[in-house]
């Protein structure tokens, strides 16, 4: 299972990806995969590169593996726009049933006018102690006026107590969230320079 946090940085970066290809005029494409399956399970890969004549290119490729027990999958790109701006991206999960599942992404990218976002997800889940915990970030710099948007998130949950979430902001605040197991989620904003 995927958080959906990642699948948001998938997203993004998919749509970096294609404004990148959008700008090559592909006079020169390759791509590869390969897939398996069977009663016990299935296996996947797959590689794409792409070439244009400015200078931009992309290249990414991933792979999965999993059965009705547990998985794992990974996958990774860059692109580089004709223009200095670029984008660069990873992402890996794996999970085994009884034992728990870890997951995590980076995303990076860069305009030509010097803007930037970078963001990550971290997350674990141990089934037989029923503890877990899930980190992210997403930070922009915006060049033209020289500002950071963005926030930190880390949570812990602890089966049969719930969990707790600390969101610090650049600029909206930092809160804490605790939910209880059963309980309605209790929202606090922090002291201005408390954590």
């Amino acid at each position: 299972m995927m958080i959906p946090l990642t699948r948001k940085a998938s997203l993004i970066a998919l749509g970096a990806a294609l404004l990148a290809v959008s700008t090559f005029q592909a006079p020169s494409a390759q791509a590869r995969g390969w897939a398996v399956a069977n009663g016990n399970g299935a296996a996947g890969g797959w590689g794409h590169r792409f070439s244009g004549p400015n200078g931009g290119r992309f290249a990414g490729g991933g792979g999965a593996i999993a059965n009705g027990n547990g998985g794992v999958y990974g996958r990774r790109f860059s692109a580089l726009g004709a223009n200095g701006s670029y984008a660069q991206g990873g992402a890996a999960a794996g999970w085994k049933r009884g034992v728990g599942a870890v997951e995590g992404s980076r995303l990076s990218m860069r305009g030509p006018g010097g803007s930037t976002y970078n963001g990550y997800t971290g997350g674990g889940y141990n089934a037989q102690t029923g503890n877990g915990a899930f980190n992210s970030s997403r930070q922009v710099y915006d060049a033209k006026n020289g500002q950071n948007y963005g926030y930190t998130n880390n949570s812990t949950y602890a089966r049969g107590q719930g969990g707790q979430t600390q969101i610090d902001t650049d600029h909206h605040g930092d809160y804490t969230v605790d939910w209880g197991n059963g309980q309605r989620p209790v929202v606090v904003q922090d002291p201005a320079g408390a954590q």
